[in-house]
């Protein structure tokens, strides 16, 4: 077993010895550097959980925002449509109004002329009777006379 045995015991003490050197100067750095990107994965993964709730955070508060900038413009279009209905029946009731003075002037010279004309005819009604009084008569009627007759006839014309 001389050489066989020997060299059998040479490659174990070589082996062990290479382990030895490869645990001291191999296996260490390489369980090292596997470490370091362990944590480093650990530390992205960490970090991008954290992005990841900020961003779900900011995009619960756009959208918080996107609400309340809806129901702000929602306000405003209600209070536009406020102010039109009110600006609206302002001018309808500032037209209608207006329509009414009008028909009161209207009514109003309506019956002035109406007096006027009435009056006019009064008058000319008047003449004719003290004409036509006279003319039967044969004689000129006392003031007096004439506003009695002229009385007389319009009571009986208003009838």
């Amino acid at each position: 077993m001389g050489l066989k045995g020997d060299l059998a015991l040479w490659s174990l003490v070589v082996f062990f010895l290479f382990l030895l050197v490869l645990g001291k100067f191999a296996w260490k750095p390489m369980i090292e550097g596997l470490d370091k990107r362990e944590a480093g994965i650990r530390s992205a993964i960490a970090e991008a959980e954290q992005n990841r709730k900020k961003a779900e955070a900011m995009l619960a508060d756009y959208q918080r925002q996107l609400r309340e900038a809806e129901q702000h413009v929602q306000s405003m279009i209600a209070e536009a449509r406020r102010d039109a209905e009110r600006t609206s029946q302002d001018l309808i009731a500032g037209a209608q109004r207006e329509v009414d003075l009008l028909r009161q002037r209207a009514k109003d010279e309506i019956r002035q002329a109406k007096d006027a004309a009435l009056a006019d005819v009064f008058s000319q009604l008047n003449a004719q009777v003290v004409l036509a009084t006279e003319h039967v008569l044969g004689r000129t009627l006392q003031d007096s006379d004439q506003e009695r007759l002229v009385t007389e006839a319009l009571a009986s014309i208003a009838r």
